[in-house]
């Protein structure tokens, strides 16, 4: 495993790369996760790829100090850039999104399409329509209580208790935003990288065209008791595009990305 860090304006973006394998893979991390997450992969495809994890801002090493919103041709250019640095520019790569990940793995796939042979994605956010994404960054008074909520969370505290306690609201996914909202370092942090990352929203029409165009490899991985990110987004975004891609459920929750499941990963990422 090796760290590197590439400049942007004001900021350093940190990714790490595992393995020194002919072939090229970006991965993407999911909501507070980081780089190492995929740390794993690197013994079982390490001779086969090139593997690069790159820390989202606000995540990880990155040090993230320009304008809040990250603009998805940035991210582009910093992949670009790094394959240029590892003297593979005319070779096309793949791409691996976990969760948050696999929407912005989606969206640069929308980008980069010609240059892209496989897109691999693990419980990926970005298949469904998700209402309070929408509301929370893409309307005036979503942001506007977004931001009201994150120095005043009362009122969203009583919901979720009320919520659960009418079982509304699962204990799971209850447990979840309290982590988040209880704590204020954790809320600042919500919503720095709820704002970051808002303009990272794949267009899945234009995204199935491109696909077939392209001949990208899709392979999709769900968990079978995932709350956060159901299945059902994988089964209609696969609809149009079956030649081409995959669809897969596996007796787990949310969080794929463990040695449980490191060799039904290798075999989507190198199948």
């Amino acid at each position: 495993m090796q760290s590197h860090y590439i400049t942007h304006k004001n900021s350093t973006v940190h990714y790490r790369q595992f393995g020194n394998g002919p072939k090229l893979l970006f991965c993407f991390h999911g909501y507070g996760r980081e780089s190492y997450t995929f740390s794993f992969l690197e013994k079982r495809l390490g001779n086969i790829y090139t593997i690069i994890a790159i820390d989202i801002p606000f995540h990880g090493l990155t040090k993230w100090k320009d304008e809040l919103i990250l603009k998805p041709k940035y991210l582009a250019q910093f992949i670009l850039d790094i394959r240029q640095g590892l003297k593979k520019e005319n070779m096309k790569f793949s791409l691996l999104g976990f969760s948050m990940g696999g929407r912005i793995a989606l969206h640069l796939t929308e980008l980069l399409s010609g240059q892209i042979d496989r897109l691999v994605l693990l419980a990926p956010d970005g298949l469904s329509f998700n209402f309070w994404r929408w509301f929370g960054s893409e309307t005036w008074i979503g942001s506007k209580l977004l931001h009201y909520t994150i120095y005043h969370p009362g009122w969203i505290v009583w919901v979720v208790e009320k919520g659960e306690k009418w079982k509304v609201i699962h204990r799971s996914i209850a447990d979840l935003i309290r982590y988040y909202i209880y704590d204020e370092e954790h809320r600042l942090s919500l919503y720095r990288r709820w704002v970051s990352m808002r303009k990272f929203s794949p267009a899945l029409g234009k995204l199935r065209r491109l696909i077939v165009n392209n001949g990208i490899k899709v392979r999709m991985l769900f968990g079978a008791f995932d709350r956060v990110i159901p299945y059902k987004g994988g089964e209609r975004f696969k609809e149009g595009i079956e030649a081409f891609a995959s669809f897969e459920v596996v007796e787990a929750g949310h969080n794929l990305l463990s040695e449980v499941n490191a060799r039904k990963i290798a075999q989507l990422i190198n199948d």
